[in-house]
């Protein structure tokens, strides 16, 4: 354990880190459910395999998070990061349903273990946690142009393996931060009732982005726009956020949060009513920028209210990956109703 002043020398390593995190996820993800299809998978079955993952990721980042407060973060995202990569590495040998399955739930698991307390790291290293974030969106970028560029399942989950497999040696370097006394003994009900008003802004809003970005492809299909303009303007948004993200750090948190909100009603109206390829350019530019400040002024608000900062990142994490199962549900729904 070090002097949490000690901690901050390695910040561009975190930066690193986040961002072949970031890379080897999304990496490994886009061809899923292609592939489920390929390995004889029902549309049900296919839906099974993607929510396998969200919903082992929603409850390992609780759990983990709630015990990185009295057993140190490094510890979990070390071993989040190694499962991660041995599970990445597994879907290179899932030549059946039921195999990638269960690769797909242990990946869940992996990343669950090492998101909420690597993010809480990085919040008491004193790292930008705007900036920090904004690591993930290019991995995330990098990973889908990678995969656009390996174009096979076997190639990306050997991108996502070998990248994960980096983080995990660049996380040896930092060390563990000593910032408390006696260790935290974390209360996840009193932590959830300390920012419920926070927890259900970003549920509502998430749950409703979800279940849009599910069947957007198809809206933007249907608008005559082919994959290429469909890959840009889903690349936009996370590029605003790469590029509004590091900004946010003179904003107050709660502001940052009200601001996020309201961009991001004022996207999904503009969504409805955008047609043209650079309305909808402008669009996905709001939606990027009220994303960010939504989602950093969101977690920077759970994180400066109590020291239980990995059991409020495990929370916040939770709900997010709740939506990700919801938001396709309610937005499938609703296509189906309504149009």
């Amino acid at each position: 354990m070090v002097p949490l002043s000690c901690a901050t020398e390695y910040y561009h390593l975190l930066y690193l880190l986040n961002f072949l995190f970031g890379f080897s996820v999304q990496c490994s993800q886009i061809f899923v459910p292609l592939v489920a299809k390929q390995v004889g998978g029902s549309d049900l079955q296919v839906g099974l395999v993607v929510s396998l993952y969200g919903s082992a990721f929603l409850i390992s980042s609780l759990l983990s998070g709630w015990l990185s407060d009295s057993n140190g973060r490094l510890l979990f995202v070390r071993i989040g990061l190694l499962a991660a990569c041995m599970a990445f590495g597994g879907q290179l040998v899932a030549s059946s349903l039921s195999l990638l399955m269960i690769t797909r739930a242990i990946a869940g698991v992996a990343v669950g273990v090492a998101t909420p307390a690597l993010i809480a790291y990085a919040y008491e290293s004193g790292t930008d946690v705007g900036k920090f974030s904004s690591y993930a969106c290019l991995g995330w970028i990098a990973g889908a142009g990678a995969a656009a560029f390996l174009k096979t399942f076997t190639c990306c989950s050997f991108a996502s393996c070998l990248s994960c497999l980096l983080a995990f040696c660049i996380s040896l370097v930092p060390k563990e931060i000593f910032s408390r006394k006696s260790p935290i003994v974390a209360n996840v009900w009193l932590t959830l009732g300390r920012n419920y008003h926070v927890y259900l802004g970003v549920f509502l809003r998430y749950v409703g982005a979800y279940a849009v970005w599910a069947i957007l492809p198809v809206y933007f299909v249907s608008l005559g726009l082919d994959e290429l303009w469909i890959g840009l303007l889903w690349g936009l948004n996370f590029a605003t956020q790469f590029v509004v993200m590091p900004q946010l750090h003179r904003f107050r948190s709660r502001d940052l949060f009200l601001v996020g909100q309201l961009l991001s009603i004022c996207t999904f109206v503009g969504l409805a009513y955008a047609k043209g390829r650079f309305g909808l350019m402008g669009v996905q530019v709001l939606g990027g920028v009220g994303g960010s400040c939504l989602y950093v002024g969101a977690l920077l608000a759970v994180l400066e209210t109590g020291e239980e900062h990995g059991t409020a990142s495990g929370v916040f994490q939770s709900t997010l990956n709740l939506c990700g199962s919801l938001g396709p549900l309610l937005g499938g729904a609703v296509s189906a109703l309504w149009g």
